[in-house]
């Protein structure tokens, strides 16, 4: 009896009224499900006058009944169908637990591959709008130096001319930010780490950023050397530099400070209208801003600069309170 029950774990569904028929002796058999009542499967013609019929269920749940018919059904033939019955349905509702399995795998399965290549087309695109806006941008930058360089302007047309220089890098930022997080989010973002001084690379994002400075800035800087991505530390500066002059009046000040403490500690302070508390953490994410208003920004600056301080295996922290300024404070290994 053991080896005959056994045998019910090792066959298929389709396979279990052959099983059954090895130790009773039936001639017809048929299984049905009763959400919804249909017949699932069948064995034999229906010639026979007697029948046993047991429920199948689970944790006295009925989801079935399995009916053999017959003649001269001994009791010992009852009590081996009844037994068969409690084997058979755990039998089908592994069955259809599997197949429900395989379902969903399958729909997730498919449901990923729709969203990757959504994601995809999502950065293709992205990538080749800012590489078609940022040609362009770059000759109005570069023009409108070489104009500037060119002498006999009178303080209007300067006026004029600063006003295309700012508004062109306003929107080279957004462009760039853009490209940029679409990028840190399909994991495209790479570093390529050489040795430099920290002084060159702040001279050298204060230059790119001054057309926009109109805040009195302060630099305090212990020069030492790192060895990281120039461009990502340049990008870093960058950010938080705009967006000091973005959040502190004209008449306001901005400190750049620098430290060699068995780290590379860079701060970018102001007396801006700083953060309130439960807005700290919120800066981060995407979308979010310290001020009330999103003007000449895509809300990305922050996020952008805390992933690329996290590639170079660092910490970003800001202290402030309203109306009282804020402080970021990147902590960075001196080599990667």
């Amino acid at each position: 009896m053991i080896n005959f029950i056994n045998k019910f774990f090792e066959i298929e569904p389709s396979e279990i009224f052959e099983t059954l028929k090895s130790a009773v002796n039936f001639k017809t058999g048929y299984i049905y499900y009763t959400n919804p009542t249909r017949l699932e499967y069948s064995y034999g013609q229906n010639d026979a006058s007697q029948q046993l019929t047991e429920d199948l269920k689970i944790k006295n749940t009925i989801f079935g009944q399995i009916v053999i018919t017959g003649e001269n059904f001994s009791i010992e033939d009852k009590e081996i169908f009844k037994t068969c019955s409690v084997i058979i349905a755990n039998l089908l509702k592994d069955k259809e637990i599997s197949e429900i399995m395989k379902l969903q795998a399958k729909e997730l399965q498919d449901g990923y591959l729709k969203v990757k290549e959504a994601e995809q087309a999502k950065s293709k695109f992205i990538s080749h709008i800012s590489h078609e806006l940022r040609t362009p941008l770059n000759s109005i930058l570069g023009f409108s130096d070489l104009v500037a360089l060119a002498g006999s302007l009178n303080d209007k047309q300067k006026d004029y001319l600063n006003d295309i220089k700012i508004s062109g890098l306003h929107l080279l930022e957004m462009i760039n930010e853009i490209l940029d997080m679409s990028k840190i989010e399909a994991g495209a973002i790479t570093l390529n780490p050489r040795e430099f001084e920290i002084k060159q690379v702040i001279n050298e994002t204060i230059n790119i950023i001054r057309p926009l400075l109109k805040q009195k800035l302060i630099t305090n800087i212990e020069n030492f050397t790192i060895k990281a991505d120039y461009q990502k530390i340049q990008q870093i500066l960058f950010n938080l530099l705009s967006n000091a002059i973005k959040f502190t009046p004209e008449n306001g000040e901005i400190i750049i400070e620098t430290k060699y403490a068995q780290q590379a500690i860079i701060s970018v302070k102001d007396n801006g209208i700083g953060i309130a508390p439960e807005n700290i953490e919120k800066i981060f994410n995407k979308f979010e801003q310290a001020g009330n208003t999103m003007q000449n920004s895509t809300g990305l600056g922050l996020t952008i600069t805390r992933e690329l301080v996290k590639l170079h295996k660092g910490t970003i922290s800001v202290e402030s309170s309203p109306d009282k300024g804020a402080k970021f404070t990147i902590a960075l290994p001196l080599s990667l």
